[in-house]
C-alpha cells in the first residue's frame, strides 16, 4: 500500500480536494444566511489562506524530511524524539479515533443516502457504500487517486447542472451584512474543516516524488477547487430560495425550488462527497496503522476500513452519541492541526534535507505562523458554537 505509486497532478490534486469535500459543506448555506453573503465571502478567502500556508507547512516538513514518512511518524521523529515512546502511541491512538469517528459518520450518511436513493434498508445501504468506499482503498494510492478525480469531475459536474436548473426560476442575492460574533465563528469553522486535509499531505507527496515541485501546486489547487465547489453552492442556494427558509441541509432549499429533480443530483453530490472524503481518509489512515503497527498492507487496509463499518452498526438506534463521537475526533484533529508550527520549526532544524526543492520561504515565517495558529483557535471556537 505504501510502494512507490506515481500520481499525475490532477490525481494528486483530486485526493486533496476529495478530503475536505463532504457532506458538512451543505451546512454553509444555513450558517451564511445568518452573517450574510458578503461577510461569508470574506471568511471564504480568510479561511482559504490560513488554510493554504497549514498545508503548505506540513508540505516543506515532508520536503525537508525526504523519507516519506507519514503524521504519525512526522510527530515522533520531530517533536517526541526525546519523550517516552507511550507518547506517540498515546498520538497513534488519539488520531486513530479521530478517523474511526469521521469514517463511520460518512457511512451512516452515505448509507442512509444509498437507502433512500434505491429504496433498501438502511443496514444495506451502509454496507454497499462501505463495500463501495473501502474496495477502491484496497487497491491502493493509484486507483485512489483516479477514483478521486473522476469523483471530483462529477462534483463539479453535478454544480453546473444545478447552475442551469437555478437559471429557469427567479434568482436573486442580498448585499446585506448581519450577525453576531458567535455567527461568524460557526461559519469560519464549518468553512475551515471542509479545507482540512493535512493528512493527505503526505500520500500526495509520495505521489508526486517524480516532480516535488508540483506538490504546492497540487494542494493549492486542490484547496482552490473546495472554496469554489462551497462559494457555488453558496451561491445556489442562497440564489434560488427566495422567501424559502434556508434549511440546514441546502438539499432540502434546493430541491423545494428547482424541483425533485435537485434533490436528486443534491443527495448525489453529498454520497459523491462523503466517498471522497471515506477515501481519503482511510488511506491515510491505512498508511498510519502500516508503518506505526508493522502491519502488512492488506491487514492495514482493513484496521482502517472494518471498524467503522462496525461502529455504524453498533450505534444505528443512536446516531446522536455518534455525532458527538464525532465532535470529539474533530477536536483531535484540531489538535494535530496545533502541532504544525513546531512541527515546521523542528524539520527545518534538524531535517534531513537542509535545502528542499521547495519551500515556503517568508511565508512560512514567524508572522505567518502566527497567524496560522489564531486561524486554528478561531477555528476550533467556531466548532462549538452552536449552529
Amino acid at each position: 500500500m505504501t510502494g512507490k505509486k506515481q500520481l499525475t497532478f490532477f490525481e494528486a490534486t483530486a485526493i486533496i480536494t476529495g478530503y475536505g469535500i463532504g457532506g458538512g459543506i451543505m451546512t454553509v448555506p444555513y450558517l451564511t444566511t445568518k452573517t450574510g453573503l458578503p461577510a461569508m465571502l470574506v471568511l471564504l478567502i480568510v479561511g482559504f489562506l490560513i488554510s493554504l500556508i497549514m498545508h503548505l507547512m506540513v508540505a516543506e516538513v515532508m520536503l525537508r524530511d525526504g523519507q516519506g514518512n507519514q503524521m504519525v511518524e512526522l510527530f515522533q521523529k520531530y517533536i517526541l524524539k526525546d519523550k517516552p515512546v507511550v507518547f506517540t502511541w498515546v498520538l497513534f491512538a488519539l488520531l486513530a479515533f479521530a478517523f474511526l469517528m469521521s469514517l463511520s459518520a460518512y457511512i451512516a450518511g452515505g448509507g442512509e443516502i444509498i437507502s433512500k436513493l434505491i429504496g433498501i434498508p438502511m443496514i444495506a445501504g451502509q454496507l454497499v457504500f462501505y463495500v463501495i468506499a473501502a474496495g477502491v482503498v484496497f487497491y491502493g494510492l493509484k486507483v485512489l487517486g483516479i477514483a478521486e478525480k473522476y469523483a471530483v469531475f462529477m462534483i463539479i459536474g453535478i454544480v453546473g447542472v444545478l447552475a442551469v436548473g437555478a437559471a429557469f426560476v427567479p434568482f436573486s442575492l442580498s448585499a446585506e451584512i448581519k450577525g453576531t460574533l458567535n455567527n461568524y465563528l460557526a461559519l469560519f469553522g464549518m468553512i475551515m474543516f471542509s479545507f482540512f486535509a493535512i493528512f493527505s499531505v503526505p500520500q500526495i507527496a509520495e505521489g508526486l516524488d517524480w516532480n516535488k515541485k508540483l506538490i504546492p501546486k497540487a494542494i493549492t489547487l486542490g484547496i482552490a477547487i473546495n472554496a469554489f465547489v462551497t462559494l457555488s453552492i453558496v451561491v445556489l442556494t442562497l440564489g434560488v430560495s427566495g422567501s424559502l427558509p434556508v434549511e440546514k441541509v441546502a438539499i432540502i432549499t434546493l430541491g423545494t425550488a428547482l424541483g425533485p429533480w435537485a434533490n436528486i443530483t443534491g443527495s448525489l453530490f453529498v454520497l459523491l462527497a462523503m466517498l471522497t472524503s471515506y477515501w481519503s481518509v482511510s488511506f491515510a489512515l491505512a498508511v498510519v496503522v502500516e508503518e506505526r503497527v508493522k502491519t502488512k498492507p492488506k491487514m492495514s487496509w482493513l484496521i482502517a476500513t472494518l471498524p467503522s463499518f462496525i461502529v455504524v452498526l453498533a450505534l444505528v438506534t443512536k446516531k446522536g452519541f455518534l455525532d458527538y463521537l464525532v465532535m470529539a475526533g474533530g477536536a483531535i484533529a484540531l489538535l494535530v492541526a496545533f502541532m504544525v508550527v513546531p512541527l515546521l520549526n523542528s524539520a527545518r532544524k534538524i531535517g534531513n534535507v537542509s535545502e528542499p526543492e521547495w519551500h515556503l520561504g517568508v511565508f512560512g515565517g514567524r508572522v505567518f505562523q502566527l497567524i496560522v495558529i489564531l486561524g486554528f483557535i478561531l477555528m476550533a471556537l467556531g466548532s462549538v458554537m452552536p449552529q
